[in-house]
């Protein structure tokens, strides 16, 4: 077959294309005489022969990428009744989990297996690229761009890589490798089976005292930069802060190790949009900015509406047949109680529990109730601890 030039090809492309262009339009009595009608057929002509061009670049793309999915597709398609689906990983880069470890990493255009016999895998954190792997007895690392085995599977236990380090048992102890597979934090901690898993967050990791009953923080050094004196200690969702809780009490911390809130018997609730919320023993809330500066010292989340009912009653008349004959009479039946709005309201403060304030937003009560309800224009039964029923008048005050 004779070959031919890419000049020749668009040369007869644009010529076919003028020729169609002049066939359809002289269809409607247009002429193609003059050098200006001449100029205007050629625009057209190759407007059209670029965006025929688009389209076929376009069918050809996707042609030859559903063939080369269909071709990739051969790979990964499994008769076996124990597969399971796949697990994207990077761009060709495909985990076909199955049972009893008998998965495998793959790359999907080639069908080339890197690993097999593998249970799961767990994905790194932030911008790390070793994916934690078991093959059902020891556990090890893969590159998730190549595929590839990047730290051999020889441990008990491996956490996943975050900030990049990966934390794994070595003979029962706990230590710290890199991306090379080196130990380059073991500080003769023993591995706690109880014990959340020990990830780096922010440049920092939880560590534990040797019985587990207390944690610290330590740094990617190896550093124990918060002593281990704490019950619990968990990072903010974007790492630049941390609750600590001791006993009953609870502080916050930043990134740098900065005490925000001192320690005090409290409840960190929430920490976002710039401040700080805290719920008190007696469920009051505060607010703090992020330097530990106190805003407001009594808020609460809502404000609700009591109604009682009222001692009239509203009937309504209904008709019946009387028993033993078909005569109709019409009876008064009770229809409701009007309601009225008591004279206090009731706000929402901490953990849920209920306090009465008045019209104007002065507070009667503290937040003292699991739930209040009017009986009267200033009449309130509440709902204390264990579900035990107390009356109060508008002032507070139980009644008797």
């Amino acid at each position: 077959m004779e070959k031919v030039s890419v000049k020749t090809f668009f040369t007869v492309l644009w010529s076919g294309v003028c020729q169609a262009m002049g066939w359809f339009f002289g269809l409607f009595g247009y002429k193609r005489d003059g050098k200006f009608a001449k100029c205007v057929w050629g625009l057209f002509a190759t407007s059209a022969a670029v965006v025929m061009l688009i389209i076929a670049g376009v069918l050809i793309y996707g042609l030859w990428d559903e063939v080369e999915m269909k071709r990739g597709r051969l790979h990964y398609t499994c008769k076996n009744p124990y597969c399971y689906n796949n697990n994207k990983i990077k761009k060709n880069i495909y985990f076909h989990y199955m049972d009893n470890a008998n998965g495998y990493v793959y790359n999907i255009r080639t069908g080339e297996k890197f690993i097999k016999n593998v249970e799961w895998i767990a994905r790194p954190m932030g911008k790390d690229s070793l994916v934690c792997f078991s093959n059902g007895e020891k556990r090890g690392y893969f590159n998730m761009n190549t595929g590839k085995v990047a730290v051999e599977a020889k441990y008990n236990h491996a956490w996943v890589f975050s900030d990049g380090l990966a934390c794994v048992d070595d003979g029962g102890k706990i230590k710290f490798i890199d991306v090379t597979g080196t130990v380059v934090i073991d500080k003769k901690m023993p591995y706690l089976a109880d014990m959340e898993g020990y990830v780096f967050h922010g440049g920092y990791c939880v560590v534990n005292t040797n019985d587990g009953e207390h944690c610290g923080l330590m740094d990617m050094k190896g550093n124990i930069v918060l002593p281990m004196v704490y019950s619990y200690i968990y990072p903010t969702n974007d790492f630049k802060y941390w609750y600590l809780r001791k006993g009953r009490e609870m502080a916050v911390i930043d990134k740098n190790m900065n005490l925000v809130i001192p320690l005090m018997e409290c409840t960190v609730t929430t920490i976002n949009e710039g401040t700080i919320d805290i719920t008190m023993p007696d469920h009051t809330m505060r607010k703090y900015d992020m330097q530990g500066k106190l805003i407001n010292d009594f808020y609460f989340y809502n404000v609700r509406m009591l109604e009682y009912e009222k001692e009239e009653i509203v009937y309504r008349t209904n008709t019946r047949n009387e028993d033993d004959d078909d005569e109709v009479v019409e009876v008064q039946e009770v229809y409701y109680h009007p309601k009225a709005t008591a004279r206090l309201r009731a706000y929402v403060a901490g953990d849920g529990y209920e306090g009465l304030m008045t019209a104007d937003g002065h507070v009667v009560t503290m937040p003292l109730y699991n739930d209040i309800e009017a009986i009267g224009p200033d009449i309130y039964l509440c709902t204390a601890e264990n579900n035990c029923k107390i009356v109060v008048n508008g002032k507070g005050e139980r009644v008797k």
